[in-house]
């Protein structure tokens, strides 16, 4: 297993695919499976290696799932909901005699704090990712790092053009860690509908991790598409006013996946997946409110309740999870198929059809079965259906600490060397990152345009550059100067200041 300092370089610059740089722990990151090989060397791994969900299980001791162990039983709180959620086939004849509900799903997980919400996550996604083969998508939170324990597996996105600055959240004698550092594979995507293509190609049976783009690139078309008779919900990007919370990009990504992904793999397979979407009550809040005031978040939530139904056949599973029933909408909450409850020895189970959840207050349910468990027990339950179920504590290994990757705008525009008349920032892949330059096939048009959802245009085709249209930010932390233009000797300098002052040239233009 490789092991130590390497970079392996990406096929195209566009999205580039970077690999681990430290290995502070001395165990290497997991190349050697069945995604591992073509993830990282972008070819087919021999048939002898192993799965990411096996060696997953085998580095944390999880036990093997085994579907038919929740027959119904006299006297046992069992029966086959719980492999209903987990599993997802085409048809029933497909799979274990106790799936009985096949296609995708949507579950919300009730969790209290210190019911160990987050270790229940990583085992539902490694038996979904080694009995379904599901390509895994767990939302990247700037606040938190709960997804470190796979962080060996993990294929993480973030959005093209965007700084990405880490912080250990612990007392730690290391630098500051860098994503390239933390995980298996880095890759970037332009927008949502970009992020659904790559995951697509992505291998089946991955765990990936991604990050929000806070410019919500491809967010308001993807929530145009489901056609409802709501008002279409508008996307500002931070640093204007009224500004989007980012959690909000979800509801661009579910509709595009939804919408726009394909349905069936070229292997002639489903291509199912499963998001997985922690603090859940942000993205969903009950206490909403529509409109500009409210961030269209009403709007998101309607379109959302109708697209939920479209999300299973097109094999999109949902798995959100809150603290509390109160802190979801009752328009979403009323499309969950499924109910999962954590115990933590303080707040018991359900027992009455006034506690149960909307959906299931057919549910018999009259046994305080929470009273005697520990942390590490669950309750999965549909409107007639219920087991118990038990996941393993797993820790986290390499003692990784807590840590934090903040999104903000590019931290600098490097001069350039080349004799090129016209220079612009660009990220490591090249990529312009405030402006962009554009020439029109017959040389009549010679322009600077600021990058979307920034606006701006600047002829630069005359003698000197001519604002045609005010440039404004494309980014949520800075803004242009009200005189962008700067002279030097060798020509122009077009100006960007961050939100803590800092001038960077985003654009430089020689004299002819």
């Amino acid at each position: 297993m490789p092991r130590g300092n390497y970079r392996y370089q990406p096929a195209t610059a566009a999205h580039p695919l970077m690999l681990i740089g430290e290995d502070p722990d001395g165990d290497g990151y997991t190349v050697r499976t069945q995604q591992g090989q073509p993830i990282v060397i972008g070819r087919p791994a021999p048939s002898q290696y192993p799965s990411d969900a096996h060696e997953i299980r085998q580095r944390f001791n999880i036990p093997a799932f085994d579907p038919e162990a929740f027959y119904r039983r006299t006297g046992a709180a069992l029966s086959g909901v719980y492999p209903d959620m987990l599993i997802h086939i085409e048809d029933a004849a497909d799979g274990p005699d106790t799936v009985t509900s096949p296609k995708a799903s949507l579950t919300l997980i009730e969790a209290p704090k210190g019911s160990g919400k987050s270790t229940a996550i990583d085992q539902f996604a490694t038996y979904q990712m080694e009995h379904n083969g599901e390509r895994i998508v767990r939302n990247g939170r700037q606040q938190s790092s709960d997804w470190r324990r796979l962080r060996d597996w993990t294929t993480l996105w973030l959005p093209e053009g965007i700084d990405v600055n880490g912080r250990w959240m612990e007392a730690v004698d290391r630098d500051a860690p860098t994503p390239e550092e933390l995980v298996r594979a880095v890759r970037y995507y332009t927008d949502v509908f970009d992020l659904i293509e790559q995951l697509q190609d992505h291998p089946k049976g991955t765990f990936n991790v991604v990050y929000p783009d806070p410019l919500f690139r491809g967010c308001e078309r993807a929530m145009a598409i489901p056609d409802t008779t709501t008002e279409q919900p508008k996307f500002t990007p931070q640093g204007e006013d009224k500004p989007t919370p980012v959690v909000h990009w979800w509801f661009g990504f579910l509709a595009a996946r939804t919408f726009r992904g394909t349905r069936v793999d070229s292997d002639g397979d489903r291509n199912w997946m499963t998001v997985y979407i922690d603090e859940f009550g942000m993205l969903a809040p009950e206490s909403t409110s529509g409109g500009e005031a409210g961030h269209w978040t009403y709007e998101c939530v309607e379109i959302m309740s109708d697209t939920a139904k479209e999300m299973r056949s097109a094999g999109v599973s949902l798995v959100g999870a809150a603290h509390h029933e109160e802190d979801v909408h009752n328009h979403w909450l009323k499309e969950f198929d499924y109910w999962v409850e954590l115990s933590n020895r303080e707040r018991p189970n359900r027992t009455t059809k006034a506690e149960t959840p909307k959906p299931f207050r057919g549910l018999k349910q009259d046994q305080n079965l929470f009273a005697s468990r520990p942390p590490g027990y669950g309750l999965c339950y549909t409107e007639s259906r219920f087991s118990e179920f038990q996941f393993t504590d797993l820790g986290y290994p390499h003692e990784t600490p807590e840590f934090q990757f903040r999104l903000s705008v590019p931290e600098s525009a490097a001069e350039d060397e080349s004799d090129d008349a016209v220079q612009v920032a660009t990220d490591e892949a090249g990529q312009p990152t405030i402006v962009e330059e554009y020439t029109a096939v017959d040389g009549a048009v010679h322009e600077l345009r600021v990058l979307a959802p920034g606006s701006g245009l600047i002829d630069i085709g005359g003698d000197e550059p001519e604002i045609v249209e005010s440039p404004s930010s494309p980014y949520p932390d800075g803004s242009f100067p009200d005189s962008p233009l700067r002279e030097t000797a060798e020509g122009y300098e077009l100006l960007f200041e961050r939100a803590a002052g800092e001038i960077i040239v985003a654009a430089r233009v020689s004299h002819h």
